[in-house]
């Protein structure tokens, strides 16, 4: 139904992830290189979501704006009708980008030098949201096992016992591996959580893309209590390539944690919301399911693509995801080290992200991107291909 073969040109559109700068500069590319480092998706934008930027840029008037109702709505019905989760108007505040909301969040509820806790492997910027604002950040390792993740329940719970944690900041579904927690799993964690009296702040912003046949479970379903002690982030931008527009958001039932964040926002003034951000969002999850599903499929079988590839150079293997466009790949047994690893890429003429990039346990891992049209996944493989048998020519 929709063209998602359809290879678009990114560079025209100044896209961080194409910019023939960016390659040259940060990857010592040239302008052929196929990226396959940033998060974010290289499909056409859903029809939709351009016939409503393109409305709303024909009125001519980019001036300060507001929240309307017709936001609220759509987030309601969305969350209500894709995830069984319940949401209030009050409860929702729309902000400008997940990473600058987790800066705020953590300004909002710790003070300098408390504990925050985030799971290993992890997102950068979640370390950096605590170590910039001068917090203490501590991380609990995920465990390894078969070529899959688990959470350490007792390191868990024995460093929010040692390290007197205020903040928990947990991924789910999990980045860089699309691991996407049990309901179990989930109830165990925020059983912990209301134990030891530590917020929990949920970043869901990967729950748009969980293929078929996967269960994704919310926070908020997993345990009747952790709603009135927890923040949810959420974001249409991971599975509607958004993050041009700031169309993260947040929601907070408790109103005494809810107030507390609105404060600290307004002391960083976080105001009118982007002027395009609105009928983005709206457009998105009013008149796009359709598309987010049919790219979801897509993108599953992007990844069977990368997982049959893979499975013909043993000295790589790729983590099994069940969410998201980011195949995790273990290369320990392939490069020597990360200089290693990135020659590679750089000789291959590809972008990708290497493992040390997220905080620690990462090492020895590299991250693909792969939510992009067949043609290009294809020619990325193919060049991976012609690099790797040159290598072992050498060898």
């Amino acid at each position: 139904m929709y063209d998602l073969d359809k290879v678009i040109d990114r560079k025209q559109g100044n896209a961080r992830k194409w910019s023939n700068q960016v390659l040259k500069e940060k990857f010592g590319l040239a302008e052929d290189a196929i990226p396959m480092d940033l998060a974010d998706i290289d499909f056409e934008v859903a029809p939709a979501i351009q016939a409503a930027l393109m409305k709303r840029a024909s009125i001519g008037d980019y001036s300060y704006s507001y929240v309307p109702d017709e936001f609220y709505q759509a987030v309601i019905d969305w969350n209500q009708r894709r995830y069984d989760t319940h949401i209030e108007k009050e409860w929702i505040k729309l902000t400008f980008g997940t990473v600058s909301t987790l800066h705020y969040i953590v300004q909002a509820y710790t003070e300098k030098g408390d504990g925050v806790l985030i799971n290993t492997p992890a997102y950068d910027p979640f370390a950096e949201a605590v170590e910039h604002n001068e917090r203490k950040l501590f991380c609990s390792s995920l465990i390894n096992h078969d070529n899959r993740y688990y959470l350490d329940f007792e390191d868990m719970e024995r460093q929010m016992q040692e390290n007197k944690i205020k903040l928990f900041i947990f991924c789910s579904p999990q980045n860089p591996s699309g691991r996407i927690w049990t309901k179990d799993e989930l109830f165990r964690l925020a059983e912990l959580c209301l134990r030891y009296d530590v917020l929990l702040v949920c970043d869901e912003i990967h729950r748009d893309i969980v293929y078929k046949g996967q269960t994704f479970t919310s926070i908020w379903n997993a345990h009747p209590e952790i709603a009135q002690h927890s923040v949810l982030c959420l974001s249409p931008n991971k599975g509607f390539n958004l993050g041009g527009l700031k169309t993260s958001y947040v929601v907070i039932p408790n109103p005494q944690i809810r107030e507390t964040l609105l404060n600290q926002l307004q002391k960083n003034s976080i105001t009118s919301p982007h002027v395009f951000a609105v009928p983005a969002i709206v457009a998105a999850y009013n008149e796009s399911e359709a598309w987010l599903d049919e790219m979801i499929d897509y993108v599953a079988e992007n990844m069977q693509i990368v997982y049959d590839f893979f499975a013909e150079i043993p000295e790589a293997k790729v983590m099994p995801a069940e969410s998201s466009f980011l195949a995790w790949i273990d290369v320990r047994d392939w490069f020597k080290d990360e200089t290693d690893m990135q020659e590679f890429f750089r000789r291959a003429n590809l972008t990708m992200v290497v493992g040390s990039y997220f905080v620690q346990d990462g090492e020895g891992f590299v991250r693909l991107s792969i939510g992009m049209p067949r043609e290009l996944l294809l020619e990325a493989l193919g060049r991976i291909k012609k690099e790797y048998v040159r290598s072992m020519e050498y060898v």
